[in-house]
């Protein structure tokens, strides 16, 4: 048989053609995962007009792969879900043992209806309440002594832990001695919260050690203390007010929220959400408090919320060595791409739990993780998400 002259050239282009295709799958933009179409959420149809397609999808396939150690991503851009991924892994939720994971728990599939832990999110979400309180008139403020709500305590008058008030407990700043990150699990602050029978008191049992307001301070105890108070002054638990003042107005059907050994649902760190609806919480910042038409909780609130109340000191989150900001149990940041400076909020829970809220791109970003005590996954979490940030058109 004669062969034909042009058969190494034809060879060659063949095996060029078909390298490069196995290589190129994950910015193809047709291999771009699609968010699931339901009743609950408009999808994007248009994704090439409000992204660079192929950079956008060949990172949303890294975060899909076995590599990855997200639990879920999700994006919502002008109240559409414009991508959603959810992978198998192993997790230690806070329902189980307070969080203690044994070798022979196995792996976790999260899906679209998986309740997820948002640890430190559920802060975010008692402060939402506390805002609602307010502006219900139940409480009178957040330039209120907290002890003018205690005399049950028995602090004296002229002791100075008189003049914490209830935006020093919002912004972390109360001033009081507590430990809550440098002494792991076992010997922390806030895992005495899991038994201590009278919150409060525990809370205000320790010195005074900076003046308040002037130094941030992580404090999950000034969290149980914003709680304790909304279910005094209403004779609901936590569970029902979060259910009737936020969750059923926001169509949250699902969730659980993890009790202490007492049975009072743990204020800073026990709420669980599917991550679809951690999305309806940033939509709801983004909207200014209202959803559907529907005002949840005021603009107003929202606004002293995410305004920068007090510099965190806290760098541990960024490789950049930037501190965040921190608002009412809201965290406060920027991302700067070529010169143009975009600020967002998170809401941001232990392990990789965050609700980021974008409002010059009127963009939500949530994730979910299980990496749990390790600020470095928080760190990987944020590069991720600003690759995604370079994309937006």
């Amino acid at each position: 048989m004669k062969l034909n002259k042009s058969y190494p050239q034809i060879t060659l282009f063949i095996l060029t053609f078909v390298y490069s295709t196995i290589h190129s799958g994950p910015t193809k933009p047709e291999n771009c995962p699609k968010p699931i179409l339901d009743r609950e959420w408009q999808i994007t149809t248009n994704l090439e007009t409000e992204f660079d397609q192929n950079q956008f999808c060949g990172y949303v396939h890294e975060i899909g792969s076995e590599d990855s150690e997200f639990h879920s991503f999700l994006i919502e851009r002008h109240g559409k879900i414009v991508t959603e991924v959810y992978n198998t892994r192993a997790d230690h939720p806070f329902n189980k043992r307070y969080g203690t994971r044994f070798p022979f728990d196995g792996e976790t599939q999260f899906d679209s209806n998986t309740l997820h832990d948002v640890r430190s999110v559920s802060k975010t979400v008692v402060s939402l309440l506390f805002g609602i309180a307010i502006d219900k008139k139940i409480i009178d403020g957040v330039d209120v002594p907290v002890l003018s709500y205690y005399p049950e305590l028995q602090i004296p008058k002229n002791d100075p832990k008189q003049i914490i008030t209830w935006k020093h407990l919002l912004t972390m700043s109360s001033g009081l001695d507590w430990e809550e990150w440098r002494y792991g699990f076992l010997f922390s602050d806030e895992t005495r919260l899991l038994w201590k029978k009278d919150l409060t008191q525990f809370f205000f049992d320790r010195d005074l050690i900076h003046t308040p307001g002037t130094i941030f301070n992580y404090n999950g105890g000034g969290t149980s203390v914003l709680s304790d108070i909304l279910t005094k002054k209403t004779n609901k638990s936590l569970k029902e007010l979060a259910k009737e003042w936020l969750f059923t107005p926001l169509e949250i059907h699902n969730f659980e929220w993890v009790e202490d050994r007492n049975g009072r649902a743990l204020a800073h760190a026990g709420l669980r959400l599917r991550p679809r609806d951690m999305l309806k919480l940033g939509r709801l910042v983004l909207n200014g408090g209202n959803w559907k038409g529907k005002q949840i909780v005021s603009k107003q609130w929202l606004d002293d919320s995410l305004k920068k109340q007090i510099n965190s000191q806290v760098k541990i989150f960024r490789k950049d060595g930037k501190s965040l900001f921190y608002g009412y149990q809201w965290w406060l940041g920027e991302t700067i791409l070529e010169e143009k400076k975009i600020p967002w909020s998170v809401a941001l829970g232990n392990g990789g739990q965050l609700i980021f809220a974008f409002p010059s791109m009127d963009m939500v970003i949530v994730t979910t993780a299980g990496g749990y005590g390790d600020p470095t996954t928080i760190q990987r979490i944020l590069e991720t998400v600003e690759r995604i940030l370079t994309t937006v058109k």
